[in-house]
């Protein structure tokens, strides 16, 4: 194992770290939103509202920031910092005057965005979403800052400042749910955004200066620019692509029932901790990685790095799956059950959990893919994908919804996940001759002894073991145990140079 193969998984390993510890606090913040307001009309309301802003604010500002890592560390590299300092100030005197103009759009359609985000609302319910949105739209422009930020974050490799967007939001939204409960209700959830943004603009603003001389450039001095809103334009319409889909899964949960808007926003909460611990750090840490190998050329590394990530992703997401379906309701139970978080939001919240768990592994290998073609400034080939897959999801969340519920429409979610993957990875092979799908079929297969015997073992500890965090521990220690241990045994030598370096570290420690 190379050095730099070394940094690149210390690096993760202390970010996944980091993020597990920020995620539990996040876990105390939704389980004291969820004692307060539960799963109602209005909290429904307030969600929808929420996650059509961020998804607003995804489609647009990301697609610039994902295209101006691979820019900008290609600038730094060729030009130096301050050709790369002129950049981040460029992007910024780019985004910002176009703000206001998008929230004057958003605020005009505002009653056909209520319509489409609740088509079964009653005239009251409508007007109690259109609230909320009236509200929510200026986010939008605080987080032009935020995605900016990290990116420069991440493009440099200070990886942790930009993680801690998750404890600003934790803490502020926990003092005003305490605080501001009793007088603002719901709209306190808000306001603490608002603060949350605040203090970690902040915080990026004053990391910052030491990687940008903040200034006012001319456009024309800054011809990456150009190339950053050339790639980012197929990239914001592939994103704009995914964001459909989240609004048809909050669209079509909406139309469920009272509550299971709230409850799809849950589950999407336990979601994240696995795909912001273990998915994202990973692919942003190997991003970076991707970016640099395209820039030297390197394409038999940036292959090689690839295909050992997909394996050990495959490795780490199958057992985490497993336990979270077979332990949903524990899990949702630990964290939420209490307050005004009844029986019935426990079933709605578990049911909507499992169908996203059962998406985990191609959440992590589709990120992969899915960056290797961004370092290759390919967005046009992820944007074709996304209009198939997205095309698949919908389909499968009207249909499976019918017949299964809200897990029906998760459940389609990762439906969609997987054939994005897989379409990626043909699209990679143009770039990649010797990349294949098929090489990632051995490993597969390994997983299977682990997997049966992972579900014997939760079986057994589901009927002798009632109490719901005995059960989810049990699951996890002796259940993840077994597995790494069945894996070290089938010759997978990502997992071999895993165990191997904690075992080193535990052998430091005990020195």
């Amino acid at each position: 194992m190379t050095k730099k193969n070394k940094s690149v998984l210390t690096t993760t390993i202390l970010i996944a770290c980091m993020t597990l510890s920020f995620k539990l606090l996040g876990f105390v913040k939704q389980s004291v939103i969820a004692y307060y307001f539960g799963t109602t009309a209005e909290t429904d309301a307030y969600n929808l509202a929420f996650t059509f802003v961020g998804t607003m604010t995804s489609a647009l500002v990301r697609a610039i920031s994902i295209s101006m890592v691979s820019i900008y560390t290609h600038t730094l590299i060729q030009k130096g910092k301050e050709a790369a300092s002129k950049l981040i100030c460029a992007c910024l005197e780019f985004m910002l005057p176009i703000a206001p103009f998008i929230l004057l759009l958003v605020y005009m359609l505002t009653p056909v965005i209520a319509k489409i985000l609740g088509p079964t609302y009653t005239p009251s319910e409508t007007e109690m979403l259109r609230h909320y949105l009236y509200i929510c739209y200026p986010l939008f422009v605080f987080s032009i800052f935020t995605m900016i930020g990290t990116a420069l974050m991440d493009s440099n490799k200070d990886f942790v400042v930009s993680r801690t967007e998750s404890f600003f939001t934790s803490s502020v939204t926990i003092a005003c749910c305490v605080l501001l409960y009793s007088t603002q209700a719901v709209t306190s959830l808000v306001i603490a955004q608002y603060i949350s943004y605040i203090l970690f603009i902040t915080l990026l603003f004053l990391r910052g200066r030491r990687y940008v001389n903040f200034s006012f450039v001319r456009f024309r001095d800054v011809p990456e620019l150009k190339v950053i809103l050339t790639a980012a334009l197929p990239v914001f319409i592939g994103n704009s692509v995914f964001q459909i889909n989240k609004i048809v899964d909050g669209s079509i949960s909406s139309s469920l029932g009272e509550g299971n808007a709230t409850a799809l926003a849950y589950a999407i909460v336990l979601e994240d901790l696995v795909i912001n611990v273990i998915v994202n750090n990973v692919v942003d840490v190997l991003y970076v990685n991707f970016s640099n190998y395209a820039a030297e050329g390197n394409t038999k590394k940036l292959s090689e790095t690839m295909t050992s990530a997909v394996n050990a992703m495959i490795c780490i997401m199958a057992p985490i799956s497993i336990i979270t379906c077979m332990c949903a309701k524990e899990i949702v139970s630990i964290v939420f059950l209490r307050g005004r978080f009844d029986e019935n939001s426990l079933m709605m919240t578990s049911a909507a959990l499992i169908g996203y768990a059962v998406g985990f592994i191609s959440a992590g290998v589709r990120d992969i893919a899915s960056r290797g073609l961004y370092a290759f400034k390919d967005t046009k080939g992820p944007m074709y994908t996304g209009f198939f897959a997205v095309a698949c999801n919908v389909l499968f969340s009207i249909v499976l919804s019918r017949y299964i519920g809200i897990m029906g429409v998760t459940l389609a979610s990762s439906i969609f996940l997987t054939v994005n993957f897989v379409i990626n990875s043909l699209i990679l092979k143009k770039y990649m001759p010797d990349y294949t799908l098929v090489q990632f079929i051995p490993t597969l297969l390994k997983q299977v002894p682990g997997c049966i015997l992972l579900i014997l073992l939760i079986i057994c500890i589901k009927y002798f073991i009632s109490n719901a965090i005995l059960i989810f521990i049990s699951s996890a220690i002796l259940g993840l145990t077994l597995y790494i241990v069945i894996l070290s045994r089938m010759h997978i030598s990502e997992i071999n140079i895993v165990v191997e370096k904690g075992l080193n570290r535990i052998k430091n420690v005990m020195k």
